[in-house]
């Protein structure tokens, strides 16, 4: 059920295209080795290979199989609205049969190493004592303890990091009507509180010890 749901969500992207592509009047417009249905497939399974060993592994190392140059640049063409729009979809349908529960969602960050890019100045952080320079993206979710579904997430430049801005984001875009959200420290302020409130939303928030 969870693959089929993916899936589909993944073909209405590609039936789509043109909504999610750089530039529509040419992209993906051709039969290619690489359609944008294989793509997102390819990338959202893909482990911590590296891109040729990936490749390998999605066309069972058939002697068709495109150069890691034809992937990255097929990967160009696609806006990240297609994975964010394949996220949405995929989380909403794995909910649609717990309309009926209030769901309790933990709220949490975690930074992700991405490739290095010097010229990123919002994730790119200079290393120290002979260490090399590293970009790091910050990754805010709401995580359903009960079933185990990531519901919401946004995506930070790990210089650009606001844990707040991001939780506020994701509890206003919500569609879920009633929930209870548990934070731990670092989450407590008054803005949070009341946009959590205003939702309709339960809320249970550690607060920082001492005397602030």
């Amino acid at each position: 059920h969870i693959r089929k749901l993916l899936t589909s969500e993944i073909k209405k992207v590609a039936d789509n295209v043109s909504m999610y592509c750089e530039n529509p009047k040419s992209d993906f417009i051709r039969n290619r080795k690489l359609p944008v249905e294989v793509l997102l497939k390819g990338i959202i399974g893909m482990e911590s290979k590296s891109l040729s060993n990936e490749l390998i592994d999605l066309f069972h190392a058939s002697p068709d199989m495109p150069t890691s140059s034809a992937f990255s640049q097929q990967r160009c063409k696609l806006k990240p609205e297609a994975f964010k729009t394949v996220f949405d979809g995929f989380s909403n349908g794995l909910r649609e049969d717990l309309a009926d529960e209030m769901p309790i969602f933990a709220v949490d960050g975690s930074d992700i190493q991405i490739p290095t890019n010097p010229l990123d100045e919002s994730s790119y952080f200079p290393g120290t004592n002979g260490q090399k320079g590293y970009n790091l993206l910050h990754l805010n979710a709401l995580y359903d303890l009960s079933h185990h579904i990531y519901s919401h997430v946004v995506i930070q430049k790990r210089l650009d990091l606001n844990e707040h801005a991001a939780l506020q984001t994701m509890v206003d875009r919500s569609n879920i009507p009633q929930a209870l959200l548990i934070a731990d420290r670092g989450y407590e302020s008054y803005n949070n509180m009341a946009h959590i409130q205003e939702k309709g939303w339960f809320f249970l928030i550690r607060i920082k010890d001492g005397k602030s």
